[in-house]
């Protein structure tokens, strides 16, 4: 975030005949405007001076947390649609005695386009399967809309495994010649059952097989962040168990809407889906 305009009153003293230029900064006579760019289905870590307040957005208010290391610091984790659009919008931070303007500038992210085979029965579903399809739809939003007041997480995010990535968050999908839509995770190479581990600490509030994403576990990190882990093979955790960073919470598969084994890693930030990868990488840099 780059600060772009200051309005600070310097009043003109005399003192013994003589003129002194004195700045005076005076607190809430301050407003400091900020201007941020960002991009379609990536996020962005606000900062601000105090860790109280929210961001407001045309969407959504977005709680101010403390920053990782600097406790006297905010900062505010902003997911912006893959289908937001491009342009100027316009944010506001308030706060206790506070209110400053954020001008947030979305440009375009440049994804690639993939081509998928898969079983038809995942691109139009059974009449049978439609049910099951739509109770999964309303969990996984109830979960995902949830925002609890702890932060698990209190160290630097890692990748669920270290593999070849075989598809990119953001791709532009096109399966069976019919269906469009758009990847939204990463997909790491896994060949054979390998064990994945849990990106940070978290608890686990979802472990069961689903129509689409096969085997799936979900983790709440806190703070309206979510871990997704699809197409497992078998599960190491259960619903409520608290895990840490690094601990084995899976076995990767090849079930659910696939097109050969391999894991699916996604992010859900207040209930926006986001680069995993992307955000990985921005809130590690908090650490440094």
């Amino acid at each position: 975030m780059i600060p772009y305009l200051i309005n600070v009153t310097i009043p003109l003293i005399k003192n013994s005949g003589s003129m002194m230029r004195v700045l005076v900064i005076l607190g809430l006579f301050v407003l400091a405007l900020f201007a941020d760019v960002g991009y379609n289905g990536k996020s962005i870590i606000l900062s601000v001076p105090s860790p109280s307040g929210t961001i407001t957005t045309p969407e959504m208010n977005i709680s101010v947390l403390s920053h990782p290391i600097y406790k006297t610091q905010g900062i505010a984790i902003l997911p912006i649609d893959y289908y937001a659009a491009i342009g100027d919008t316009n944010l506001t931070w308030i706060a206790p005695g506070k209110t400053s303007q954020i001008s947030l500038h979305v440009e375009e992210a440049i994804y690639p386009t993939e081509t998928l085979s898969v079983d038809p029965a995942k691109v139009t579903p059974p009449s049978e399967a439609l049910e099951q399809i739509e109770r999964e739809r309303v969990q996984a939003k109830e979960i995902y809309a949830r925002f609890t007041p702890i932060r698990y997480w209190d160290k630097a995010f890692i990748k669920p495994l270290e593999s070849n990535i075989t598809s990119e968050y953001g791709s532009k999908r096109t399966y069976n010649e019919t269906l469009k839509s758009y990847h939204g995770g990463v997909d790491f190479r896994a060949r054979t059952p390998i064990p994945i581990q849990a990106t940070n600490n978290g608890i686990v509030v979802l472990a069961e097989d689903r129509y689409y994403s096969g085997g799936t576990i979900i983790i709440d990190h806190g703070e309206g962040i979510y871990s997704c882990y699809f197409h497992l093979s078998r599960y190491d955790v259960k619903v409520g168990d608290y895990v840490k960073q690094g601990d084995t919470i899976a076995l990767s598969g090849d079930t659910g809407r696939i097109t050969g084994p391999h894991l699916h890693f996604g992010f859900m930030v207040h209930g926006i889906q986001t680069d995993p990868l992307d955000l990985i990488e921005k809130i590690n840099t908090l650490f440094r």
